[in-house]
């Protein structure tokens, strides 16, 4: 139906005339189909080309472009952006023909973005049509900035101008321009429903000499000189007009008309307190008829509607061969004309009020009346008002026609809107006419069948067979064809069974990083999606969301967890009617590795069987979800032997060792332990006798922050300066240093991150120590073994990389053979492992049984097969290495431990040194073999014991 549109008060409208804005007036370009022949497009906002033949894939980048090569029967299509006009005289001089007329159209294709607008220049009008014929232009919009002259005809005949908009703003000083002006050389031109802003001296001229000009059905906002202006010219008609005249006149005949006068409305607006330098305050009359022209002109059906205040000047409504009448009486009694002529109307003139006299009053047979109003609407009989016009068809005075109001109730709904296929469904409207029309309504269920109709407040049924979402819409007409739609969007008719539903889980990434607590959850979308009411996802940490978005696409959640920990999440899927289904899938949340470039964090003195409070912030573990650090530790000035235990503080001291120490020796040894953002780690001293420790950061293991994962390695030798692996093949002198090739190397690609060393310095000439720093950095490195003259000693270090290569530095003052054997890498390769820390457990103590169940030391060449999965918080699949500590405790000679995956060959390589006597304690990251166990050979030549400490698990964990 069309709408019924609002009336404009005197204020509003007193605002509007101030901005040159005319607001309800027209609805714009509308949608419009080209003639027959060819289309020639035009879109300068996309690819184009003046040089092709504008196409709608490569358009004209100007309308002069086509303007200069259309030919008969041809549209041209404007297209564009309203924020990007065209800024460029557009002059055509290419004719049509009568049966085939050149089009030039800006009306709205499906995908055009909006209405393309022409933009006058300074320089002249932003149209011309020279000396053409049979052209029709439609639908265009101009701006004049410049409040010059818009659109000329000029020398030409059998012209339509329909439906423009000519936008301006309101000036404030003295302008001349024409919106639309057709000169004295020009016949057959039509002007028609467009809408004239104020902003030039004039809306519509015509100059002397002009013949059979129609100007019809125009809503205009009047200009400085005038609305409508014909001087001189023959067989002018203006028919049907709205014209706004707030400062002169609205329409004027002179220099000898003649023409016809009938159905326009002249409205009088304004108090005189919007009147500026360029509106003075109104004297002007509004008809105006010049005493050369009088005889020649029929004037009848106009009408007068006042919108000023009592204390506003009064306004001479007509003007006739000089004489001045101040109403249509007065006029009529004066000059004989104007028979039907009506005044005294305060209703705002754009449509008219319901019972306006301005309704169904017009002569349907003056010259140019057109059988639609300025916005398209049928000229419609007005059932509650008399018919006081000439003629059949019932038009309105003025350029917009009331139409009838069709209410459809909100309460005509299909009953009842959802159910299983069949499903059968009534749907009735008591719709009515403001009118008191007889009404007819069609119903279309929008499954392909055909329509149903019916009378208001007759139900008519319907059976949906075949499942699904339907929009059923009801159109009721009038007899006069007057209609109006309303559509229910969401009939269901549910499936037999509710749709599946699905959901899995992964870490989020990018480039290859990880945020191991970061679940990315991934919903697909239902075989019918369009059932799907609402989805719920609980996390299984005690929180959930509902999701958004589209069930017709896959849907994505991301939840971040707060620890890491294995959660089920469960998705709830409810439909239309009520039927929930349920999926669930696995998220592990773990940790993934960020290496630090190692620094002295803090040195402390632990008194005997004290404990060391090292705060988060000092081990630079404060960072987004952080839960635990790899640290180095090296002890030095013990007053006595034994071992420091590590472990989060608040949480009870476990039986475990992370490094041993005695009198006269310095140790260092790597380790992990768990920690929160916001507490601190517990070292406990367990000797009698003080020792002083230095501590420094070597790794982070965060669920919150884009980190590597682990790559762990079947240990393999990079370097031994006694056989020339590794390029190098003689002792390291005291002082001097030897660089490793990692990176592109046995499995390690370029780009890792960090490499996890087994580093030992043996046929040692003196006592000393190693450092193992990042190759091409002035980074101080991490400290490898101290030994002591003679001493075959091993440190398993984390070092950052930077080109693939680490540099081993001997800082004894004498010469040692050095060996670096890989263990594992942290980078960005697919594939990789994230992190579990657990709480500190000895798994393994062949002084006591642990681990193996009976008490035996390793033997001499012997192999201990350790189960490392399955327990203390150690899944039992999916892991690939496990974090350790190993001790030997006060071993009976000397030699070293191979750590190694189970079921495969034992590589040569050193894991822990040990020395007769001494304790031996380090970290081993090690790979874990086939059924979750781990090698370890004693290569010594005499049976040890050995501890050790399960720290944590680096796992591969399945999407779920």
């Amino acid at each position: 139906m069309p709408r019924p549109r609002p009336t404009i008060g005197l204020l509003s409208l007193a605002v509007i005339v101030v901005a040159g804005v005319m607001g309800g007036l027209g609805d714009g370009p509308a949608m419009a189909e080209p003639a027959a022949g060819g289309t020639l497009y035009v879109d300068h906002d996309i690819a184009c080309s003046d040089a092709g033949t504008g196409t709608q894939s490569l358009p004209f980048c100007t309308v002069q472009a086509a303007a200069d090569v259309v030919e008969p029967g041809d549209t041209v299509r404007i297209l564009g952006n309203s924020l990007s006009p065209y800024s460029e005289p557009v002059t055509v001089t290419r004719s049509g023909t009568s049966d085939e007329p050149i089009t030039f159209s800006g009306a709205l294709l499906p995908q055009s973005r909006s209405a393309a607008v022409l933009a006058a220049p300074a320089s002249g009008p932003a149209l011309t049509l020279k000396g053409v014929h049979d052209v029709r232009v439609e639908s265009l919009t101009f701006s004049d900035a410049h409040h010059g002259d818009v659109v000329a005809v000029t020398g030409s005949g059998h012209v339509t101008l329909d439906r423009l908009t000519v936008s301006n703003s309101a000036p404030t000083v003295a302008v001349t321009g024409t919106a639309v002006g057709v000169d004295g050389t020009s016949s057959d031109v039509t002007v028609s429903r467009s809408a004239i802003y104020a902003g030039t001296a004039y809306g519509v001229r015509v100059e002397p000499g002009a013949a059979r000009v129609t100007v019809t059905t125009d809503v205009i906002l009047t200009q400085q000189h005038g609305g409508i202006a014909v001087s001189g010219a023959t067989d002018a008609h203006v028919t049907g007009n709205t014209v706004f005249a707030p400062c002169a006149t609205a329409i004027s005949l002179d220099g000898g008309s003649s023409g016809v006068l009938e159905n326009n409305v002249a409205a009088v607006v304004g108090d005189g307190s919007t009147q500026t330098s360029a509106c003075q305050a109104p004297t002007a009359p509004l008809f105006a008829v010049s005493a050369d022209s009088a005889s020649r002109v029929t004037a009848d059906y106009n009408a007068v509607t006042h919108q000023q205040t009592s204390s506003a000047p009064a306004r001479t409504e007509y003007s006739w061969a000089g004489t001045s009448y101040s109403s249509s009486g007065a006029f009529r009694d004066g000059t004989g004309q104007g028979a039907h002529d009506i005044d005294g109307i305060t209703a705002p003139p754009t449509t008219p009020s319901e019972h306006s006299p301005l309704i169904d009053s017009a002569d349907a047979t003056a010259p140019g009346e057109l059988g639609t109003d300025q916005e398209g609407h049928a000229r419609v009989d007005d059932l509650l008002v008399a018919d006081t016009g000439n003629g059949t068809g019932h038009p309105d005075r003025g350029a917009l026609e009331r139409q009838d109001t069709l209410t459809v109730s909100a309460a005509d709904d299909p009953t009842p809107p959802k159910g299983l296929a069949p499903l059968g469904i009534s749907m009735k409207t008591d719709a009515t006419s403001a009118w008191g029309a007889a009404l007819a309504y069609s119903v279309d269920f929008g499954d392909g069948s055909g329509p149903a109709t019916g009378t208001p407040g007759t139900p008519v049924a319907h059976t949906y067979t075949a499942p699904g979402l339907y929009t059923t819409r009801i159109t009721v007409t009038e007899p006069d064809g007057t209609s109006a739609e309303k559509s229910y969007a969401g009939v269901a008719a549910g499936t037999a069974t509710p749709p599946a539903t699905a959901v899995s889980a992964a870490p989020e990434t990018s480039g290859g990083q990880v945020v191991a607590g970061l679940a990315r959850f991934t919903v697909p979308a239902p075989a019918d999606p369009w059932e799907i009411a609402y989805r719920t996802l609980d996390y299984g940490d005690g929180t959930r969301d509902n999701l958004a978005g589209d069930a017709q696409v896959p849907t994505q959640s991301t939840h971040q967890y707060a620890a890491p920990g294995t959660y089920t999440a469960t998705l709830t899927q409810t439909d239309l009617f009520g039927r929930a289904t349920t999926a669930k899938t696995t998220f592990h949340a773990a940790d993934a590795f960020i290496a630090v470039t190692p620094q002295h964090d803090t040195t402390k003195a632990i008194a005997a069987h004290g404990v060391l409070k090292l705060p988060a912030a000092t081990l630079r573990a404060d960072s987004n979800g952080t839960d635990a650090v790899q640290l180095q530790l090296v002890t030095s000035g013990a007053k006595a032997s034994g071992a420091l235990t590590l472990y989060t503080h608040g949480t009870t001291r476990p039986g475990t060792s992370a490094i041993a120490f005695e009198p006269g020796r310095t140790a260092t040894a790597e380790t992990t332990v768990k920690v929160t953002p916001t507490g601190s780690v517990d070292v406990y001293n367990g000797s009698s006798g003080a020792v002083t420790v230095e501590v420094a950061t070597v790794g982070l293991q965060s669920h919150g922050q884009y980190a590597d994962t682990y790559h762990p390695a079947t240990p393999v030798r990079l370097l031994d300066t006694r056989t020339g692996t590794g390029g190098a093949k003689s002792p390291v002198a005291g002082g001097h240093s030897v660089t490793v090739s990692v990176g592109g190397t046995h499995g390690v690609p370029a780009s890792a991150d960090a490499v996890v060393l087994n580093v030992t310095a043996t046929t040692t000439k003196a006592s000393g120590s190693l450092t193992v720093a990042t190759h091409g950095t002035t980074d101080p490195g991490v400290t490898g073994p101290f030994w002591t003259t003679g001493q075959t000693a091993t440190a398993q270090v984390v070092i950052p990389l930077r080109d693939g290569k680490v540099v081993l530095h001997n800082q004894s003052k004498a010469s040692a053979n050095l060996v670096a054997d890989l263990v594992g890498w942290y980078g960005t390769t697919a594939g990789g492992s994230e992190f579990l820390p657990v709480t500190p457990a000895r798994i393994l103590d062949t002084r006591t049984g642990t681990g193996t169940g009976k008490v035996a030391r390793i033997a001499a060449h012997g192999t201990l097969k350790l189960k490392v999965t399955g327990a203390h918080g150690v899944p039992a699949t999916g892991v690939t290495a496990v974090d350790l500590n190993l001790t030997v405790p006060s071993p009976a000679g000397s030699g070293y431990l191979v750590a190694y995956p189970d079921g495969t060959a034992r590589p040569g390589v050193y894991s822990l040194s040990f020395t007769k006597a001494h304790t031996a304690a380090d970290r081993a990251l090690v790979k874990v073999g086939s059924g979750g166990v781990i090698d370890l050979y004693n290569a010594g030549t005499v049976p040890v014991d050995v501890c050790a400490d399960l720290l944590g698990d680096y796992d591969v964990f399945p999407t779920g």
